[in-house]
């Protein structure tokens, strides 16, 4: 069947800014609660596409802008030209039973809107659909966060990797829990350095501070340990290696805040065995280096310190989670798991009076 565009009637006022019309004879399925994407239909107004389609009716009918959903023997639907009235329009639909799966349908439609004329809700509004086409069982998070706009933070996750921003969410986490930490006394830490990026944030917020305070970074600098049974199958021995020379460069002029203790987590926690602490970040994804940190300093935080795991919360780090759970199984304090992947605690003094039974 090729494709094919049937003229809709005249649509009817439902309710703000949506309006209907019947679902013509031939049209195709339209969603339902079991199948909310089923529908193929792509609707146009005077000759120029709207959408995004499969929208919720209660956005169609607060917020329109083109918005429309092809439920059940229903089109609802909102003018796209802004401050007119859809029954002063003509509207089309474009049936293409091939794209009657979902997936095309939503790529079609995407195919033929022009973000130029969208405003940055909108754009997201479709890049949403796009990504849920692809990974449906992820959801995004809310449009319009601000942190999108910190200069200063893009610039500093930028100096590192413009490939991806992937983790630009976990380093704002990590530079307002040091924010938090540095009302205390005591130094700061870091077990897995990788290349820099988190520890250069860290450097930057001591060199910032009042004080003298030093960042001890503790790795390999040869990649990760094997990993143990509890760590699943994601990584293997030598992964994320980064040689201590390019981290030391990287770290650019907060480096002198460094202190390098290169090794096999914990062969070198001797070397802070004197040290207080008022800042842990943990970025070591497996299970016993996490934990092996976890018993060096936590004896050596003071009250009201930040313990940061960066694996907490990703399935590619079964091990950390574990780590995590297990010591502070029974202490006053959780681990708070943040939508970031990131698990947190902030120590408090009962919490240290304890001992860790091994």
């Amino acid at each position: 069947m090729p494709l094919r565009l049937i003229p809709l009637p005249r649509p009817r006022r439902e309710a703000g800014l949506c309006w209907t019309v019947p679902a013509p004879a031939g049209i195709g399925e339209g969603d339902d609660g079991l199948a909310p994407e089923r529908s193929g239909l792509r609707l146009f107004e005077d000759g120029q596409e709207i959408g995004p389609g499969h929208a919720r009716h209660d956005d169609i009918r607060t917020q329109g802008a083109g918005r429309f959903s092809h439920w059940g023997e229903q089109i609802y639907l909102s003018c796209a030209t802004p401050g007119s009235r859809a029954d002063r329009h003509r509207y089309t639909a474009l049936v293409d039973p091939a794209a009657h799966s979902g997936r095309l349908a939503v790529l079609a439609a995407a195919a033929a809107v022009d973000p130029a004329g969208l405003d940055s809700e909108q754009r997201y509004a479709w890049g949403e659909r796009l990504f849920e086409t692809f990974v449906p069982d992820v959801k995004l998070p809310e449009w319009g966060r601000s942190f999108f706009h910190d200069a200063e933070l893009i610039a500093d996750y930028e100096r590192f990797d413009t490939a991806n921003y992937r983790s630009l969410d976990r380093k704002l986490v990590l530079r307002e829990m040091l924010k938090l930490a540095l009302r205390q006394p005591g130094e700061l830490a870091e077990c897995g350095v990788f290349r820099g990026a988190s520890a250069y944030l860290a450097a930057k917020a001591i060199a910032e501070a009042p004080g003298e305070r030093r960042l001890h970074l503790f790795d390999s600098f040869a990649g990760l340990s094997a990993p143990g049974a509890t760590d699943g199958g994601f990584w293997r021995a030598g992964a994320l290696a980064c040689g201590q020379a390019e981290v030391a460069a990287n770290l650019g002029p907060y480096a002198g805040r460094a202190v390098f203790h290169p090794g096999w987590i914990p062969e070198r926690f001797a070397e802070a065995a004197d040290q207080r602490f008022c800042f842990l970040h943990l970025d070591v994804d497996l299970y016993q280096p996490t934990h092996d940190a976890l018993e060096f300093f936590h004896p050596r935080m003071v009250p009201g310190a930040v313990i940061l795991c960066d694996d907490y919360g990703f399935d590619t780090c079964p091990g950390a989670r574990r780590a995590m759970d297990e010591f502070f199984a029974g202490r006053p304090e959780p681990v708070l798991h943040l939508p970031t992947g990131q698990g947190v605690v902030v120590l408090c003094p009962a919490s240290l009076e304890q001992k860790h039974e091994s």
